[in-house]
């Protein structure tokens, strides 16, 4: 793990996480569906978020390519 950043960008906040997530990967200009299937695939396996914590989502595109990949914590 790379260490804590000493500044972050105005209206952020650093954390530092401890949580089980999901990954998915898929065109930009599909998010919506991305996230949605993401959603859907994780209730049919039994994945609950826990609302009393923190729900974290990330998103980072690759390079070279309009795909998009993103993490729910749960």
């Amino acid at each position: 793990m790379k260490a804590k950043p000493n500044v972050v960008p105005a209206g952020m906040e650093y954390m530092e996480l401890n949580q089980r997530y999901i990954t998915t990967r898929g065109n930009i200009s599909k998010l919506e569906e991305l996230h949605l299937n993401l959603v859907d695939w994780a209730e049919g396996k039994g994945y609950r978020r826990d609302l009393d914590s923190y729900i974290v989502e990330s998103g980072r595109r690759r390079r070279r390519s309009s795909d998009l990949l993103t993490n729910k914590y749960y």
